[in-house]
């Protein structure tokens, strides 16, 4: 009796496997997380923005209405505002949690491949392919101001906690220290030796750290402008790198597939994931910092645990 009830206890119950977050058919530009660390927010080549439960890696809202890749993803500090950025050189904003589009933004002459919003939420600052950067102003959905000074394609763009200063990270080889309020170049940081793909503040310093296609990732003092560590363990192309929300710890991707945790007061690798088949062009932090995701050309978005490295699959 106890075989029987227990072959028909396994035949009634499913089998449930592990989901990868694998709905996207186009490589996975950008990643981030919504504030509460239950969801994450994903922007594809495929020109979908899509939105997932990250307990069981279920794909909850998808967001469709860009005409090309869809290249950064960002949410407004202070309300349930996304904005998105893409090759059909607009800028979308969208409620994310009910995939209303709100407004289009229209005014660069390129693709626009990077953004980030004020701490305020009331500004928002652009990066395009059209060499030049632009700040918006919510309330007025126009542009305040163009930034002037990049030489070649400008890949992201990120404003200081304070809101004060903007950096930018160019394939011309530099990243840009500019004044938010009146648009003065501030600095120019120069030390790769090839396009830099990424840049991102470091909080609780005065320091930012920049990946590049010289296969190196680079830090920085903003204050004096100069490089303060090369950070060589990457074999390709480091396409992006975000840090940890206590300043600790970053992660950056390359175009072998491999992520690398680091350790920022030693300035040393903590392990390195081998995580997707072909470049990695997103990962993100959740911000309790226990979890990691990836994403890449596989067009496959993937979960890791901090401390051991592993995959978490649901």
């Amino acid at each position: 009796m106890k075989l029987l009830l227990c072959v028909f206890f396994c035949l009634s119950v499913p089998v449930i496997p592990y989901a990868e977050m694998d709905k996207h058919n186009g490589y996975i530009n950008s990643l981030i997380f919504t504030p509460d660390g239950k969801n994450i927010i994903s922007g594809s080549w495929d020109t979908t923005i899509r939105l997932w439960e990250l307990s069981h890696h279920l794909e909850t809202t998808v967001l469709d209405g860009h005409t090309l890749s869809v290249n950064d993803i960002v949410l407004s500090p202070t309300d349930e505002i996304l904005a998105s950025a893409s090759w059909d050189r607009t800028i979308r904003l969208w409620n994310y949690k009910d995939g209303t589009e709100l407004v289009q933004l229209r005014g660069h002459e390129d693709a626009v491949y990077g953004i980030d919003f004020s701490p305020d939420g009331k500004s928002l600052v652009s990066a395009s392919w059209d060499y030049t950067l632009k700040i918006w102003d919510i309330e007025t959905r126009r542009v305040a101001q163009t930034l002037r000074g990049h030489r070649a394609n400008v890949m992201a763009v990120q404003y200081s906690p304070s809101g004060s200063t903007i950096l930018s990270a160019s394939y011309d080889g530099t990243i840009r220290k500019w004044d938010a309020v009146n648009g003065n170049m501030l600095s120019i940081l120069k030390g790769h030796t090839n396009s830099v793909n990424d840049v991102s503040h470091i909080p609780n310093s005065s320091n930012a750290i920049s990946a590049s296609t010289d296969h190196t990732v680079r830090i920085w003092s903003l204050d004096g402008g100069k490089e303060l560590a090369k950070l060589t363990s990457h074999r390709s192309f480091v396409t992006s790198v975000v840090v940890s929300s206590d300043g600790k710890y970053a992660l950056s991707g390359d175009g072998k597939g491999n992520a690398i945790l680091w350790d920022l007061s030693l300035l040393d690798a903590i392990y390195t994931l081998k995580a997707h088949e072909g470049a990695i062009w997103a990962v993100a932090f959740s911000p309790d910092k226990q979890n990691l995701v990836t994403g890449g050309a596989d067009n496959i978005i993937r979960q890791w645990d901090f401390k051991t490295g592993k995959q978490i699959l649901r």
